[in-house]
């Protein structure tokens, strides 16, 4: 069973650039039409300069509700490839050298097994894993049971 801690069921998935566009051109095609719709029903008048003025207004609408969500979203992204190697240069000035061995492999290998660390670091076994205790207590690595060892993982803040 996997513990959650505090603030990370408040998180949610943020999206890619692609995927960003994607439900902005999506968003101007729901408040064109929706408006369209709306309009043609509740004013009913079909002049030629009413049907233009309708479209027009729209197609206006729209497009600033996408433009929008786009850059209001935007805000909301972080984890760019900067921040990801500052959280690493930070770790590294506030860690042993012992412990950035065991980071720079579970980074490497997700999943590890604290066992394979043991043998690639040459490490004993209860210094592994008391290093692996002491950076799953600071919330930099994730564990979990396997058999009779334990899989290791990067906390998400550090993905």
């Amino acid at each position: 069973m996997k513990r959650v801690k505090l603030g990370e069921a408040a998180t949610m998935k943020l999206l890619t650039e692609n995927e960003r566009l994607m439900a902005s051109v999506i968003l101007i095609f729901i408040v064109y039409f929706g408006l369209d719709s709306l309009l043609s029903l509740a004013i009913g008048d079909e002049s030629a300069s009413f049907v233009r003025g309708r479209l027009t207004f729209s197609f206006v609408a729209g497009m600033a509700s996408g433009i929008l969500f786009y850059v209001y979203s935007r805000r909301a992204v972080t984890g760019s490839p900067e921040q990801d190697l500052d959280k690493i240069v930070v770790l590294k000035r506030a860690l042993s050298d012992d412990e950035m061995v065991i980071i720079d492999m579970v980074k490497d290998t997700p999943g590890v097994t604290q066992d394979s660390l043991r043998f690639r670091t040459e490490f004993s076994k209860s210094k592994v894993s008391a290093l692996i205790l002491n950076l799953e207590k600071k919330g930099i690595i994730q564990r979990e049971k396997s058999g009779k060892t334990y899989k290791i993982f990067l906390s998400e803040w550090l993905k």
